[in-house]
C-alpha cells in the first residue's frame, strides 16, 4: 500500500498536480477603454502592505488579466499604459473567493486618476454559501474571542454540545483548516484548534454548495488564515480581562430541582502580542505572536451529600502563532507556518456531581501544528504544495482520589463518591501532503489536487480502583441483598465470566490508524459572460487499520459529484440566480477503530457488593438483567460497508442595489445518504456488536431501519457593505429537520439524556427496542432562527458594534432507562413530542475608541458586553421520564426541569497598543 500511493504521489508531481490548500484569494477582471473596447498590454499591478511585494500581470487580446494564490486582505488594483489615464481601484482579497474588477481607462488629457471603491459582496463564480469576516470586522464585533466562536454570526449555523449545526449537520461533521492545516479533532472529529483574534487575518465558513476540492465533512468548512508579515514593521501589544468587574450572578444558583453543577464565578485574563514585518524588503517577512490566556471557574455542586459546595477549575493556555514567508522568485515562493495552543486545566476536569475525588484532576489538551507550502505562478497556470501535521493531546488524570473506585448512586439521581473515576491519556498524530493545480483554458479554469492524509492514536485509560460501581436498586431495610450494584471495567481478550470467572481489570491500550487518500478535479466553465456552469468530482478512500497494523475496514469508491450554475441575471456582475447538487461523503474520526477493533471488552457484572467483580445470579434475577461481556477481539463488519454520505440541493439568488446593498433568498435541502454505524447482531449466539449500513447490511443490517436525516430550510438575506462608516448584516431562516438519527453527534440519550459522542458507533441502532418510536423531530430542529449584526465607526475614533442572534427551541423527547444497557435509549412516546425548549436570545455588544497617535500608533480601549439582555433562559432540558425499565409512570420528578442555562452577562475589558 506505501509504495502504491508512492506512485501516486510521483505521477501528481510529474504531472504538475500541486496543492489544493485553501489559503489564498484571486482577481480577475478586463481592462477597457471609454468604448468598452479591451485594452491590450496594459500592464495591471496589485500593491498594499498585504500584497508582500506585490503583484503585475500584463492583459491579454480580450483585455483581460487575472491574479491566484493572493493573500487576503485590502489592496489597490493599478492599470497603465501609454497613452491613456491610469485606472486605480481598491478592494478587499477575500479568502477562497474570487474578486472581478474590470477597469476604464480615459485618454490622458480628458480626466484625473480617480480611485474607485470595487468591494463586492456576491462572488459571481461559485454557488457556495456561507461568510467571510476580516480581522477589521471581527474588531468591532463582540465574538468571545473564540475563532470558531465566529461561525455563529453566519447565517445556517447553530450549536449543539458537540459544536456547530450547519444545516442538520452535527457539530462533529465540520472540518476545520487553520493556514492549510487540517485541524479538525482526530478522535471526534469536532474542533481541533484555538486561535485568538489577534493572530487572524480573515475567517470564512462555508456552509454549503462547496466545489470538489472541499471534502471530509458533511456539515461546515471552517477556514482561517494567520496574519503575514509585510514590508512595513506593525504589531499589537494587547490585555483584556473578563468576569472581575460589572458582572451579574446566576439567577439559578438557588433552584432546588437541579441536578447539573452550574458556573458560579468565570474570570480570564489575556496578554499578550503580535509583530511582523520584513527581514528582506520584497524577499522575506515574518509574523510572530503570543497570546496566555488564564482562566478561574467556579461550580456550585448540585446533587448528593456535597450539594451546597463548590468546586473551582483553573485553566492556563498558551497560544501562540509564527510564519515566515520567503519569495523565492517572482513565480514561486515558499510559506512556513507554526500554530500552537497547549493548555492545562487543573480541579473540577470532570462534571462535579461528588466529593472532590470524583472531580479533581488535571486535564492537557491542545498542540502544536506545523506546515510547509510552495507556491508556483506561470503565465496561465498556478499550483501549490503543502506538507503538515496536526498534532493534539486530550488526556485527563486523576487527582487526589486517584486510587479509590468511584461509585455512582443511580437511586439517588447520579451523585458520586469515592475516586475518579475513568481516566484517559490521549496523543493524536496527523500528516497531509496535499496539492493542487489551476489553468486557464479558454473559457475554462480547471482545478485538480488531491489530498493524502495519515491519522495515528495512542491510547491509554481505565477506571480509578479498576473498575465503576453504580448502585441500582435499594429497598431501604438493610439486609445484605437490600443493595444491588453493578460492576463495570476493560478486560482481557480471554476475559470470562462463566464457567469460572476470570475477567481481570486492566488498562486498555491502543495504536490504530486511518490512512486516506482523495482525488478531485473541477471545472468553472464561463459558457457566456453571463452564464458559469461548474462541474467537479471527488473521489476519497480511507484504510482503517487496527492496533496491530491490519486493515479491519476499507472505505472505496466514495465518488462525489458536485455540480453548479450561476446566471448574472442583470449582466453587471453583482446579481446572480444559483443552483448547486453536493454529495458530501464523512470523514471517519478515530474513535470507531479505537474502540471498535482494539480489543475492548467490558464487562457489566450485578451482585450485592461495592467491592467485588463476580456475577451474582440472585441480584440479575432481582433487577431483571443478566451479566455479559460486551465487545471483542474485532467487531464484525459488514463485507460491503460503504461510507456516510449527505446530499444537498441549493437554489437561490443574490442581487445588489444601488452598488451598496446585497439582498439575498435560498432553499436549502440537506439529507442523509447512507450511514456508518453499529448494532447489535440478533441472530448471534455471542450477542456480537457489528459495523453495518442501518438497513442497507444484509442479513444482520435490515434488522434496523434506514438512517434517516432530512433537513430543509428557506433563507432569507441582507447585508450593506461597508461604507460612509457602518455596515450590517441580517438573516432569517425557517427549517425542519426530522428523522431517526442525529448524527456524529447524538444530542438525545446517553448516560444522563443529554447526549452521545461517539461517531459511528452512537446508539441509535445498538438495540432493536431503541428503533421504537426514534422517527420525528430530532432534537437539532428550530423552527425559525433571526441574526443580526453590525457597526458603526465615528471620525473621531468611537466605534461600536453588536450582533444579536434569536432562536425558537428544540424538541423535548419522554426517555426511559434501559437497565441492560445501563442508559437513556428508550424513546417512551414518538421522538420530539413532548413539547419544546424555551425560545431564546442573546445580545452581544462591542464598544471601542481609538486614539490616534504619532507614527501610525493607535491606542484602542474596548468593552466587550456579552448577554448584555442578561437573559439566562434554559438551553438543556432533562428528558429522563424514569430511572429504572420497569418503573410506571414518571419517577423523575425533575422531568423537564432545566439542566443549563444561558451564560448570564459579563464585560470583558481590553487594552490594545497597535504600531
Amino acid at each position: 500500500m506505501a509504495s502504491r500511493r508512492m506512485r501516486y504521489l510521483t505521477l501528481l508531481l510529474a504531472s504538475g498536480a500541486i496543492l489544493s490548500a485553501q489559503t489564498t484569494g484571486a482577481l480577475q477582471g478586463r481592462v477597457l477603454d471609454t468604448k468598452g473596447r479591451p485594452v491590450v498590454g496594459a500592464r495591471v499591478v496589485l500593491s498594499g502592505n498585504t500584497m508582500q511585494g506585490g503583484r503585475s500581470a500584463v492583459t491579454d487580446e480580450t483585455g483581460s488579466y487575472r491574479f491566484g494564490l493572493l493573500p487576503p486582505g485590502p489592496c489597490v488594483v493599478t492599470a497603465t499604459k501609454e497613452g491613456l489615464n491610469t485606472a486605480k481601484s481598491q478592494l478587499q482579497i477575500g479568502l477562497d473567493r474570487t474578486a472581478t474588477v474590470d477597469l476604464t481607462m480615459n485618454p490622458v488629457a480628458t480626466a484625473t486618476v480617480e480611485v474607485t471603491d470595487a468591494t463586492t459582496n456576491v462572488d459571481m463564480k461559485a454557488t457556495t454559501v456561507g461568510a467571510n469576516y476580516t480581522t477589521d470586522t471581527l474588531a468591532k464585533l463582540n465574538v468571545s474571542r473564540d475563532f470558531a466562536n465566529i461561525a455563529l454570526l453566519a447565517p445556517g449555523v447553530s450549536q449543539d454540545n458537540a459544536g456547530f449545526k450547519v444545516y442538520g449537520a452535527t457539530g462533529a461533521e465540520n472540518n476545520f483548516v487553520v493556514d492549510g492545516i487540517n485541524a479538525t479533532d482526530v478522535e471526534f472529529g469536532t474542533k481541533g484548534k484555538k486561535v485568538p483574534m489577534e493572530f487572524i487575518q480573515e475567517f470564512q465558513v462555508k456552509t454549503g454548495g462547496y466545489e470538489a476540492e472541499y471534502g471530509k465533512a458533511m456539515g461546515g468548512i471552517i477556514n482561517v488564515i494567520t496574519k503575514s508579515g509585510g514590508n512595513d514593521f506593525t504589531g499589537d501589544v494587547f490585555v483584556y480581562s473578563e468576569g472581575a468587574l460589572l458582572k451579574t450572578g446566576n439567577k439559578h444558583q438557588n433552584d432546588g430541582n437541579l441536578s447539573k453543577p452550574l458556573v458560579l464565578e468565570d474570570k480570564t485574563l489575556e496578554l499578550g502580542f503580535d509583530v511582523g514585518g520584513a527581514i528582506i524588503k520584497d524577499k522575506l517577512w515574518y509574523f510572530i505572536a503570543y497570546d496566555r490566556r488564564k482562566e478561574d471557574q467556579t461550580y456550585g455542586i448540585r446533587i448528593g451529600p456535597e450539594a451546597g459546595q463548590q468546586a473551582p477549575q483553573n485553566s492556563k493556555r498558551d497560544l501562540f502563532a509564527a510564519k515566515l514567508t520567503w519569495r523565492v522568485t517572482e513565480s514561486q515562493s515558499l510559506i512556513a507556518s507554526i500554530v500552537g495552543d497547549p493548555e492545562t486545566i487543573t480541579g473540577a476536569v470532570k462534571s462535579p456531581q461528588g466529593s472532590v475525588g470524583t472531580w479533581d484532576g488535571e486535564n492537557k489538551v491542545g498542540g502544536t501544528d506545523l506546515s510547509l507550502r510552495y507556491e508556483v505562478t506561470g503565465e496561465k497556470w498556478f499550483g501549490q504544495l503543502q506538507v503538515s501535521r496536526h498534532q493534539q493531546t486530550s488526556s485527563i488524570l486523576p487527582g487526589v482520589g486517584g486510587s479509590q473506585t468511584q461509585l455512582v448512586d443511580q437511586v439517588g439521581g447520579g451523585a458520586q463518591s469515592g475516586g475518579f473515576g475513568r481516566w484517559d491519556d490521549k496523543k493524536f498524530t496527523r500528516d497531509n501532503i496535499t496539492g493542487s493545480l489551476t489553468g486557464f483554458l479558454g473559457s475554462h479554469e480547471v482545478k485538480a489536487g488531491f489530498d493524502l492524509q495519515y491519522d495515528k492514536a495512542d491510547i491509554h485509560r481505565s477506571y480509578t480502583g479498576g473498575q465503576l460501581v453504580t448502585l441500582l436498586q435499594d429497598d431501604g431495610l438493610g439486609t445484605a441483598t437490600s443493595k444491588v450494584y453493578s460492576h463495570y471495567w476493560w478486560t482481557t481478550a480471554a476475559g470470562q465470566l462463566t464457567p469460572t470467572f476470570d475477567a481481570p481489570s486492566i488498562v486498555f491500550a491502543s495504536k490504530p490508524k486511518h490512512e486516506s487518500q482523495a482525488f478531485f478535479i473541477q471545472d468553472k466553465w464561463t459558457v457566456m459572460p453571463t452564464l458559469t456552469v461548474n462541474l467537479g468530482v471527488r473521489t476519497d478512500q480511507t484504510d482503517i487499520k487496527d492496533q496491530f497494523g491490519a486493515k479491519v475496514i476499507s472505505l472505496k469508491d466514495e465518488w462525489a459529484p458536485r455540480v453548479g450554475v450561476i446566471w448574472d441575471f442583470r449582466g453587471k456582475g453583482q446579481d446572480k440566480v444559483y443552483a448547486s447538487f453536493s454529495r458530501y461523503f464523512e470523514q471517519l474520526p478515530l474513535d470507531l477503530v479505537i474502540r471498535s477493533f482494539s480489543v475492548e471488552r467490558n464487562p457489566t457484572t450485578y451482585n450485592y457488593s461495592p467491592t467485588s467483580y463476580a456475577p451474582d445470579p440472585a441480584a440479575e434475577a432481582a433487577i431483571g438483567s443478566t451479566s455479559s461481556i460486551v465487545g471483542s477481539y474485532v467487531e464484525p463488519v459488514d463485507s460491503n460497508l460503504k461510507g456516510s454520505y449527505t446530499d444537498e440541493i441549493i437554489v437561490g439568488a443574490e442581487s445588489t442595489f444601488r452598488n451598496l446593498y446585497v439582498l439575498g433568498a435560498k432553499y436549502i435541502r440537506r439529507y442523509l445518504g447512507r450511514a456508518i454505524e453499529d448494532g447489535l447482531d440478533v441472530n448471534s449466539p455471542l450477542g456480537d456488536y457489528f459495523i453495518m449500513n442501518p438497513g442497507v447490511s444484509s442479513p444482520a443490517g435490515v434488522t434496523y431501519p434506514k438512517a434517516v436525516r432530512d433537513f430543509t430550510g428557506v433563507e432569507l438575506t441582507a447585508q450593506r457593505k461597508l461604507a460612509d462608516r457602518y455596515t450590517w448584516q441580517f438573516s432569517y431562516l425557517w427549517s425542519q429537520l426530522k428523522g431517526n438519527y442525529e448524527g456524529a453527534y447524538q444530542g438525545i440519550g446517553g448516560v444522563d439524556g443529554t447526549g452521545q459522542l461517539d461517531p459511528n458507533i452512537n446508539s441509535a441502532f445498538d438495540l432493536p427496542e431503541f428503533i421504537t418510536n426514534s422517527y420525528g423531530r430530532l432534537s437539532g430542529d428550530r423552527t425559525h432562527q433571526i441574526k443580526a449584526n453590525g457597526s458603526y465607526e465615528w471620525d473621531f475614533g468611537l466605534s461600536a458594534g453588536a450582533s444579536i442572534t434569536y432562536q425558537t427551541g428544540t424538541p423535548i423527547s419522554r426517555l426511559g432507562y434501559h437497565d441492560g444497557y445501563g442508559r437513556y435509549e428508550l424513546f417512551l412516546v414518538p421522538r420530539g413530542t413532548e413539547g419544546r425548549t424555551p425560545d431564546n436570545t442573546r445580545l452581544d455588544v462591542n464598544v471601542a475608541y481609538t486614539m490616534q497617535l504619532p507614527r501610525k500608533q493607535r491606542l484602542r480601549f474596548v468593552a466587550e458586553i456579552t448577554n448584555l439582555l442578561d437573559s439566562q433562559t434554559a438551553t438543556v432540558i432533562d428528558q429522563r421520564y424514569n430511572f429504572a425499565q420497569a418503573d410506571v409512570g414518571q419517577t423523575n420528578p425533575n422531568y423537564k426541569g432545566a439542566f443549563a442555562f444561558q451564560v448570564p452577562r459579563s464585560v470583558r475589558l481590553g487594552v490594545r497598543y497597535s504600531f
